[in-house]
């Protein structure tokens, strides 16, 4: 789960080298190679990348929107170019964080924009708290700053003026109460709050009533966030809030009978490796975590008619003999860098689809209280990550029952509402600190937040993603 390509040393005389105790963390040597006015660093998905970015925030950066070739070296999409790199600041941090840059006489030639540094707003729900925490710690690790509050906060409106960025992780729980909160029962409020009674309560966050949620009025103004120009990230159960209020539009959100995958390791396929979303990810494929839903449909999925909703599938639950049936893994090697599976129809082979499973696979309408400007018809959300076609190629660890009901599915989803994305995690990329190899895509969000349309293909056939 951390995007590391491992390889088996055969020869046994490396067991028989000279070594020495490590007397302190072991870290890759970084720095600048090479001479010139302009830094490129590679876009390696080092989480390292991200402290980098926002260490050096006041330093002007671009991000390359295609793989390209300079100074003899090979370069992923991403790519941070430095142009009037003042070295003697750079290099120290590079060093410190085990980061290479190579240094240049000019910018590459290769399309291009601004890593513009957002101001990040980070919502949280009194519901329940211990998820969304996995997300934080991965901030706080990697130096992102953010101001963080409870969803009760949207109500106060004015949200585009303060955030460019508001990210919104798991609760748990439906899009409805997700959004009604803890409930109100009588007059009495609920507080949290430091006090001699509750020491222990009030860390970085209090109220004095936590029941509630953001409502219908801090959803309107949610949605009006993104619609004037604002980045909003959503994990798990948060990503089901918009397509279940008929906020966005081309997706559905799926409840399939006859699935079982708790906590369980799957493959993921890039689906879209223009999108900035997947910049810096090599291969098109990678293990990530997944746990039972959502499950996200863009498009409608003709073909896979009768898995959501549909008749239980007997024996459905966990194992609790372990390997009484042995399991069906798929295999996976080289660090993901596997051709696509022929089960999986690539983009041009793929029709538009007819009505989704479990739901009309549109969106569409004008959302409730009659909101206007969503997606405008025919633009399709962009499926960056995606379930696999065929379900015996889904399963890398853990157990998966009825996986036909995930075939094809989105795990990463970027729509566009008026100016703004509202980006969908239907995996966990941020999960107990495990899923380090999916961080990025969620820091790519970050650090993207205003060029999210790079690389989107204008015309032609729609991604796959529930076809």
């Amino acid at each position: 789960m951390r995007n590391v390509v491992v390889n088996a040393c055969t020869d046994k005389s490396c067991l028989e080298q000279p070594m020495t105790p490590l007397v302190a963390d072991a870290k890759a040597p970084g720095g600048i190679t090479g001479d010139g006015p302009v830094v490129v660093v590679d876009h390696t998905t080092d989480n390292n990348l991200m402290r980098f970015r926002f260490t050096l925030a006041g330093t002007p950066m671009r991000a390359a929107e295609a793989d390209f070739e300079a100074g003899g070296r090979k370069f992923r999409a991403g790519a941070f170019i430095i142009a009037n790199a003042d070295r003697a600041r750079l290099e120290p941090v590079l060093k410190e964080l085990g980061v290479s840059g190579y240094g240049m006489s000019a910018a590459p030639t290769v399309p291009s924009h601004d890593l513009d540094i957002p101001r990040i707003g980070y919502a949280h729900s009194w519901q329940r708290t211990q998820d969304e925490g996995w997300v934080r710690a991965a901030l706080d690790v990697y130096g992102v700053p953010y101001s963080y509050f409870a969803d009760q906060k949207f109500r106060d409106g004015n949200l585009r003026a303060k955030y460019d960025v508001i990210i919104y992780p798991h609760i748990g729980g439906t899009a409805q109460s997700q959004v009604n909160g803890i409930g109100r029962t009588g007059n009495t409020p609920l507080p949290y709050r430091k006090s001699a009674a509750t020491p222990n309560l009030g860390g970085i966050d209090e109220s004095d009533d936590i029941r509630g949620g953001m409502g219908v009025d801090g959803l309107q103004e949610l949605y009006k966030f993104v619609q004037e120009g604002g980045t909003l990230i959503t994990e798990g159960s948060t990503a089901t809030i918009f397509p279940e209020y008929n906020l966005s539009n081309g997706v559905t959100v799926e409840s399939p009978s006859g699935l079982f995958a708790r906590g369980t390791i799957l493959r993921g396929i890039i689906a879209d490796k223009k999108s900035p979303l997947a910049y810096g990810y090599e291969g098109n494929q990678l293990p990530v975590y997944f746990s039972q839903n959502p499950v996200l449909n863009v498009g409608g999925a003709a073909g896979f008619g009768g898995f959501g909703g549909g008749s239980a599938i007997a024996g459905v639950g966990q194992n609790t003999t372990p390997m009484a049936v042995r399991l069906k893994l798929s295999p996976y090697t080289e660090g993901g860098q596997m051709a696509v599976p022929p089960s999986n129809p690539s983009p041009a082979a793929v029709a538009p689809g007819g009505p989704g499973v479990g739901g009309p696979g549109g969106g569409g309408g004008g959302g409730f209280g009659g909101f206007a400007g969503l997606a405008a018809a025919g633009e399709r959300p962009r499926v960056v990550l995606q379930f696999p076609a065929n379900p015996d190629e889904m399963l890398l660890s853990g157990t998966l029952v009825g996986g036909q009901a995930l075939a094809n599915r989105a795990q990463l989803i970027d729509a566009s509402i008026g100016s703004g994305h509202l980006v969908m995690f239907s995996i966990r990329p941020f999960w107990r600190w495990q899923t380090q190899g999916t961080y990025f895509f969620g820091f790519n969000a970050i650090l993207n937040w205003n060029d999210l349309d790079a690389g989107k293909t204008t015309g032609g056939p729609a991604p796959v993603g529930g076809n």
